[in-house]
């Protein structure tokens, strides 16, 4: 659960988010911005693999181009506030245990 885990342990320092052309310090604090900022909507209940999975999902959109240097702070934590959100309200996608259930089997003997 989200309320057994610490934002700390998921920011960035320079060296973790890879070549920005020197860029590195700002890239890092802005993500770390952008982290506490979630941090705060995502429900206490949450389980530890989802926070994980939506974190990882965020840096994923915002390293993807250089969106993270241009935006202001307030557009990016604007912006993944409401990503967080909608990917907390999605319905889940179902399992490969749940797709076996639709389908009956027919045995020959």
């Amino acid at each position: 659960m989200k309320a057994l885990m610490e934002v700390q342990d998921y920011l960035f320092s320079s060296r973790d988010v890879g070549d920005w052309d020197g860029e590195e310090e700002q890239v890092a604090d802005q993500m770390n911005a952008i982290y506490h900022a979630v941090w705060s909507v995502i429900p206490d209940d949450t389980a530890t693999s989802e926070v994980e999975l939506l974190l990882s999902q965020l840096w994923q959109q915002l390293s993807a181009d250089s969106l993270v240097l241009e935006a202001s702070e307030e557009e990016l934590i604007d912006w993944s506030i409401a990503f967080v959100e909608n990917q907390l309200a999605a319905e889940p996608e179902p399992s490969d245990e749940d797709e076996d259930d639709e389908y009956e089997y027919e045995y020959e003997e």
